[in-house]
């Protein structure tokens, strides 16, 4: 279902569920004033109309409560003086006001707790209004023949109309209300799942983002680093660094594009061309061990996620002299282990792209895990692969 078609519902399902309430609670005031199945006094009417109104607002309470999820304060005095207002006047008003007794049956069931709610709060009002029903219809009967109480085929067919009826309407108040709540609920869901999809969405353009320009623009400090130092003594050097320069300026705009796409992909092998020749560039002795593997594709995009990330941080805080990435595959177990010396110890390599890293690592079921001892910084990613 559409979110505009749940929230074409869940705003008129309330109104559906008042209609429906509000047909039953003006049947017996209906029936009474126009002498329904029997003749009714002005006594018997004047007394229906504010007796009604009270059942009305003591089950309109009710029905108010349960449609948003909770009960109102003080519901078992509400509910028995409902129950005083259904029963009471039957013997002198007569079969016409027996359908309160639908609306009592209702509110009790949407007020008692779990097993109460059908043993008590449905077959109560629902035996002791049937048997009333049944035996004023019957008794109606007999008065309508003369005096006699009909055949066993027309006692029969009459029982299972009263029984017929009673059930249909109570369950139609008790699950309209029910509807209500769970159109709702649902909507109410829909919305938390689309905004915890934005959130997402936000965290992963955000952490994207961290690490793709991380090394993008690392790369080009380093360039112009590079270019600056070049151009008094070799601008041939100096040009190509700059033409260097500009060209990782240029891939770094495709890949932000490509990430607010959810399009942009890496790749391992690309990754660990990538760092080399930036380490490379950065003069780093780049030790490289890739061993060839085939790895699957979630596994190998984390892999160069995190090649990418340890890569960004050696250039960003340490004076590191060489790198070694080794990747290893044992026991359907890959890890990726990134060491390098030069850490400078007053820089905490511990930020938001490790904390990535860790994010993207657990969604695989793996684990990312930083360690550094003395001036030797190592970065390793363990992944389940089958």
């Amino acid at each position: 279902m559409t979110p505009d078609a749940l929230q074409w519902i869940a705003r008129r399902a309330p109104w559906a569920m008042l209609g429906l309430h509000l047909t039953i609670i003006v049947l017996p005031l209906v029936l009474v004033t126009t002498g329904g199945m029997a003749h009714h006094s002005i006594q018997q009417i004047a007394f229906a109309v504010p007796a009604l109104t009270a059942v009305a607002v003591l089950h309109l309470r009710h029905v108010r409560a349960a449609a948003r999820g909770s009960r109102p304060s003080g519901w078992p005095w509400s509910l028995a003086g409902l129950a005083l207002l259904a029963y009471l006047p039957l013997n002198w008003i007569g079969i016409d006001w027996s359908s309160t007794g639908i609306l009592l049956a209702s509110s009790a069931m949407l007020l008692l707790p779990g097993h109460w709610r059908f043993s008590v709060g449905f077959a109560v009002p629902f035996v002791i209004n049937t048997g009333w029903n049944a035996i004023v219809a019957l008794d109606l009967l007999g008065t309508a023949r003369g005096g006699a109480t009909g055949t066993n085929n027309s006692r029969v067919v009459l029982g299972i109309y009263w029984v017929g009826i009673q059930l249909v309407f109570i369950f139609a108040l008790y699950g309209v209300v029910r509807l209500v709540v769970l159109v709702n609920e649902l909507y109410e869901t829909q919305s938390e799942l689309a905004q915890l999809a934005v959130d997402r969405e936000r965290v992963r353009v955000s952490r994207d983002l961290h690490d793709l320009l991380g090394q993008s623009l690392s790369a080009i400090s380093l360039k112009g680093d590079l270019a600056i130092r070049l151009l008094p003594i070799d601008a041939a050097g100096a040009q190509t660094e700059i033409a260097g320069l500009t060209e990782v300026a240029r891939t770094a705009l495709r890949d932000v594009r490509a990430i607010t796409r959810d399009e942009h992909q890496v790749t391992l092998r690309d990754e660990i061309t990538a760092a080399a020749a930036l380490l490379a560039a950065a003069g780093v002795d780049a030790r490289i061990d890739d061993g060839g593997y085939e790895l699957p594709e979630p596994a190998e995009r984390v892999l160069a996620w995190a090649v990418r990330e340890g890569t960004t941080n050696l250039l960003r805080h340490s004076d590191a002299s060489y790198c070694v990435i080794k990747l290893t595959l044992v026991d359907g177990q890959v890890r990726l282990e990134m060491t390098n010396d030069g850490v400078r110890s007053a820089v905490s390599v511990d930020g938001s792209g490790i904390a990535g890293l860790h994010e993207r690592a657990a969604a695989l079921g793996g684990r990312a895990h930083t360690q550094t001892a003395g001036n030797t910084f190592r970065l390793s990613v363990s992944l389940e692969v089958r």
